[in-house]
């Protein structure tokens, strides 16, 4: 008896973490009257009631009623899309190399609300140190922390002298990789990221990972069901992650595709999903138009002004130039003017061969300005401009991106049964992209708040 009594409790104590509930959030929302688009590239519904219960949209239809002391939106004359889902971040981040431990904790400290301010409600955080990361995916889905839905992972996989060993933990042979991959698996991770890139361009600076560390960890993945997202940029690259059976690959293709090759096709045949951090080639160089020289208000509702302050003095942004350059021991402006169209041009072809194409940003890298939260709207904008329609770039940063975590069945699209994840926009996304900004409401975990609830807010030290 005692153990059926300690079962039902364990029952009782996980359930409310499956329901999507935020803490104190109201048992229901309805949301009146709205044009709903609604994630799956289906034609808008006009005048439809959105209700949502217990943190999962109950029912979408014409006149619903609300129950008795439900919390009533009008809609009229608003958009609906679904949260939108950002592929390719790292959460502990700090955007620039100058920051004291203080500056960079504060920086660190606002990435959720960042997120959340610019209504991405769904992040893949693809490394990040490994007891920090899962704590903090602990924190959100016990509700002490106010933050995107975190699907994480640890440290990237890479070799000594790899890219990204800098950051610590390299591996020394294919055994290393195998007890780190034990090791997260041990503690439920949403996925493995392997780096087998040597370096932007045909430098060749960093050590490419062996063939059997690659084959080791592909292997251990497929034993244990884990996703394998893949840090590659060049076609030699990407037919490698093919090969190794990535989930999705996380950077875009700096290559032409020549005639022949069958990459794409490859692709589409082994579900390799492709989430190009297209913002984050062109975060080497500037950062979107929308900022307004850094001084967009969207932009100061997301990121600490100190830091702003900093990356607008002309001898913090020359020095932040110097250590870049100094970590990508080559020219790297250069290559990113030169690639950037050759990455735009694959983001299309990619697409219209069939590839499920996301949005991810790599938010928080120091390259320039890529900025947490805030890129995510200009990432699906880019996509625009490299040749898909608004429709198109919805999808891929709402549905698509569920699909490369692969939370499709709960999360990416506004439909009855689904976790309630969604944006109350003032203008139309499908006429102008840009209005994706243009965030009035975000319904989170079932919680409708008002944007500027998640705005940053200066300390009193007068900043």
């Amino acid at each position: 008896m005692k153990k059926f009594t300690c079962i039902i409790l364990m029952l009782l104590l996980w359930l409310p973490g499956c329901s999507g509930d935020q803490p104190g959030a109201s048992s229901e929302v309805l949301i009146t009257d709205v044009i709903l688009i609604d994630g799956t590239g289906s034609d808008p519904q006009v005048g439809v009631d959105i209700r949502i219960a217990d943190g999962r949209i109950a029912e979408i239809g014409p006149d619903l009623s609300a129950a008795s002391g439900s919390e009533t939106i009008d809609g009229s004359g608003k958009y609906v899309i679904p949260g939108l889902i950002d592929a390719h971040v790292h959460m502990d981040a700090p955007i620039v190399f100058q920051l004291t431990p203080e500056e960079k904790t504060r920086v660190v400290e606002n990435n959720p609300r960042a997120f959340l301010y610019n209504g991405v409600t769904t992040v893949l955080n693809v490394s990040s140190d490994v007891d920090w990361i899962f704590e903090q995916r602990q924190a959100e889905r016990e509700g002490r922390l106010l933050s995107p839905r975190l699907y994480v992972m640890g440290r990237s996989f890479t070799p000594v002298d790899g890219w990204g060993s800098r950051h610590g933990g390299a591996l020394a042979d294919a055994d290393a990789a195998v007890a780190r991959a034990q090791d997260y698996i041990s503690r439920g991770t949403d996925g493995f990221k392997v780096i087998i890139e040597d370096g932007l361009g045909a430098s060749g600076t960093y050590m490419r990972m062996s063939e059997d560390m690659m084959m080791a960890i592909s292997r251990i993945a497929w034993e244990n069901d884990v996703p394998i997202y893949t840090h590659a940029i060049n076609l030699d690259e990407f037919h490698s992650a093919v090969a190794m059976s990535s989930t999705a690959i996380v950077h875009g293709l700096e290559d032409p595709i020549p005639p022949g090759d069958t990459i794409l096709q490859d692709m589409v045949e082994n579900n390799v999903m492709f989430v190009p951090t297209h913002s984050l080639w062109e975060a080497f160089l500037r950062h979107d138009e929308a900022a307004a020289d850094l001084n967009d208000p969207i932009l100061r509702g997301s990121v600490p002004h100190f830091l702003l302050d900093y990356m607008q003095d002309p001898e913090y942004r020359a020095e932040e130039t110097r250590r870049f350059l100094a970590v990508a021991d080559m020219p790297v402006y250069q290559w990113a003017e030169d690639k950037i169209p050759i990455f735009s041009e694959n983001i299309l072809k990619a697409h219209q061969a069939g590839v499920i194409v996301a949005t991810g940003t790599d938010a928080g890298g120091p390259v320039g300005f890529n900025f947490q939260g805030y890129n995510l709207p200009w990432e699906v904008k880019l996509f625009v401009q490299a040749g898909m329609t608004p429709m198109e770039a919805l999808v891929a940063a709402t549905r698509n991106g569920a699909m490369v975590i692969g939370v499709e069945d709960q999360l990416g699209t506004v439909e009855a049964g689904k976790l309630a994840d969604l944006l109350i926009l003032s203008d139309d996304p499908l006429d102008d992209i840009e209005n994706i900004r243009k965030i009035e409401t975000v319904v989170y975990k079932g919680k409708a708040y008002p944007r500027s609830e998640f705005a940053y807010q200066p300390t009193e030290t007068g900043e």
